[in-house]
């Protein structure tokens, strides 16, 4: 039951398996943090907005709060240099792209990002040029007039791309982050409420000062005309940046058709020819080859590494970012990222999370993470029914396995009513696990659910089975909650099993040790601390089930590996669980209902 340890040298390197987070490039870092201060700035606008739905007078105070942080010297320093930042290095990163095949969520984000620096530049002129320039007051009143009139749905529109635009990059930064799958469901429906609130808000105060004829500017009609003429000159620089972006492109094109080419040669035998200029990873997307990439080419993750068989002394040396990642995965000198490197001669190479059998086929993208791991908190449970070599002993075979799987059947529906899935069935012992697509408090509250329900299997299974049992049936169980790396594990190849979700990690050897653990305790199962705190449960002490014998006593057991003793409960009475997992019900009930007050 300890086969979980031998985990593959990849998935046993780094906290995050196969996609290890990293900072990425110093150009790709600038741009990033340029775009959390732009997601700060649109945020309390947006917040702002939102205070149209009480009122126009409420409204304008939350205006002149932020006012305060955004239009002083350091502020405008802050966010008119994130603007710059943003703008000018995502541009050159579009300009040295290679190829357009991408991810949707990537050419979303591009086409957002093209498209919010076409409809802002209106906003900026209106607004900041106009204080600046003519010291216009642009108080809510001032700008809601100038929205009014005609620009309701372009104004609307630039809402929801600009916050569409952010939540893309947030969530492709955030996802390989353990702690963002737990929340994701309360931030998608804070991302859902935010620009619904914004939307509704300075539509709502806009009517009302239509509906009460207090519209009006603070700019003379001579003023509003040379901010127009601004607008149009702005748009047309626009039109000339994108427009030379687009000759760069095209000219890259024409000089990697006529430069010096080379041959990129994959795991089934077949040959890419290619220009230096792109990536591995773009040379790979540009001939619909599989090799993946969580983060889009940006060094954060490692899953689109690559082992360089052959032509890896000519390439040039890894960046600080690369390095970062090779280090952190500790990657061997012929492991490079193909999002990093950049060909300039023939290379034999073989991405290391796609298998031969991968090739031969157009990628498909993909957003089952497990394919190549991913690190979040579960509950791992290991049943071993006792006893039962000696039960096997003269008996027929057929007897022998007639008991087994009627005792698995029992076992198995147990844990899947339960909420859990069942891992692997090595014998008459099963793994188990809990919370793998809920979060860590259900899962551990499913996982101790699934002890009592097993204790009413096996009652049920001894009844069936004791006219051919001298003894009952006795199992024993382990329960631990922590981090575990879960991965879809397989062998590559026609002969291959099919590749299954399993964890692995300390978390699972612990569960496995306590299993064993129960023996000496003298326990049904020995559940750790952290599995009853995952669940919100203090301890079975306060259950108070039963007085003689004693349902439940805490221990401190020492396990190899750790330097502190583990926190572990041993029950000997599963019934204990139902009051603690019904106390702990009440008491959220009761906080809930206070904080709600």
């Amino acid at each position: 039951m300890n086969g979980q340890e031998k985990a593959s040298p990849d998935l046993k390197q780094g906290r995050a398996g196969a996609a290890v987070p990293s900072g990425g490039t110093v150009a790709q870092r600038a741009r990033l943090y340029a775009g959390l201060v732009l997601f700060v700035f649109i945020l309390s606008h947006f917040l702002n907005h939102a205070l149209g739905n009480v009122s126009l007078a409420v409204m304008q105070a939350g205006q002149d709060l932020r006012y305060e942080v955004w239009s002083s010297r350091p502020g405008q320093i802050l966010l008119y240099g994130a603007l710059a930042v943003h703008v000018v290095l995502a541009l050159i990163k579009l300009a040295r792209r290679r190829t357009w095949r991408m991810p949707v969520w990537e050419a979303a984000q591009i086409l957002l990002g093209l498209s919010i620096t076409c409809l802002l530049i209106k906003h900026i002129v209106a607004t900041r040029l106009a204080m600046d320039v003519f010291h216009t007051n642009v108080d809510y009143r001032h700008e809601l007039t100038a929205l009014w009139d005609n620009s309701v749905f372009w104004q609307s529109a630039l809402l929801v791309i600009v916050w569409g635009h952010a939540i893309i990059g947030l969530h492709y930064w955030l996802r390989l982050r353990r702690w963002y799958r737990a929340l994701r469901g309360w931030l998608a429906a804070a991302a859902l409420l935010v620009p619904t609130l914004a939307l509704t808000g300075w539509i709502n105060a806009a009517r009302l000062l239509a509906e009460t004829g207090r519209l009006g500017l603070n700019n003379t009609a001579s003023e509003r005309a040379v901010l127009a003429d601004w607008m149009y000159q702005g748009r047309w620089g626009l039109v000339v940046v994108l427009g030379t972006i687009a000759l760069v492109i095209l000219a890259r094109r024409v000089a990697d058709r006529f430069g010096k080419g080379f041959t990129i040669t994959y795991p089934d035998g077949r040959q890419v020819r290619s220009r230096p200029g792109p990536t591995l990873l773009e040379i790979s997307r540009a001939n619909g080859l599989p090799h993946l990439s969580v983060c889009g080419g940006r060094a954060r993750c490692s899953t689109c590494r690559t082992r360089i068989l052959a032509g890896g002394d000519r390439l040039a040396s890894p960046s600080t970012a690369e390095r970062t990642v090779l280090a952190r995965i500790r990657a061997g000198n012929d492991i490079r990222l193909a999002c990093q490197i950049r060909p300039q001669s023939d290379l034999e190479i073989e991405p290391m999370l796609a298998s031969r059998r991968d090739f031969g086929k157009r990628l498909q993208p993909t957003d089952d993470l497990y394919r190549w791991g991913v690190e979040r908190p579960v509950s791992v449970m290991f049943v071993d029914l006792r006893g039962f070599t000696a039960l096997s002993e003269g008996r027929l075979p057929y007897d022998v396995v007639f008991i087994l799987n009627r005792y698995l059947e029992g076992a198995g529906e147990a844990i899947r009513k339960a909420g859990g899935l069942v891992d692997k069935v090595m014998g008459d012992g099963i793994m188990a696990l809990f919370g793998i697509d809920k979060d860590a408090r259900q899962g551990a509250r499913d996982a101790l659910q699934a002890v009592l329900s097993l204790a009413q299997a096996l009652e049920r299974a001894n009844a069936d089975l004791v006219a051919q049992l001298d003894t009952p049936l006795r199992l024993g169980i382990g329960l631990h909650t922590g981090p575990a790396i879960l991965g879809r594990i397989g062998l590559a190849g026609a002969a291959g099993a099919a590749a299954q979700l399993t964890a692995l990690g300390d978390t699972v050897n612990v569960a496995s040790r306590l299993e064993g653990a129960s023996k000496d305790l003298g326990g049904f199962a020995v559940i750790s601390n952290s599995t009853l705190e995952a669940a919100g449960i203090e301890g079975l002490a306060l259950a108070g089930i039963g007085e003689d014998p004693v349902p439940a006593t805490p221990h401190a057991v020492g396990l190899r590996g750790r330097t502190e003793p583990l926190e572990v409960w041993a029950v000997r009475d599963p019934v204990v669980l139902v009051a603690a997992l019904q106390a702990s019900e009440v008491g959220g009930a009761i906080g809930e209902e206070v904080a709600s007050v």
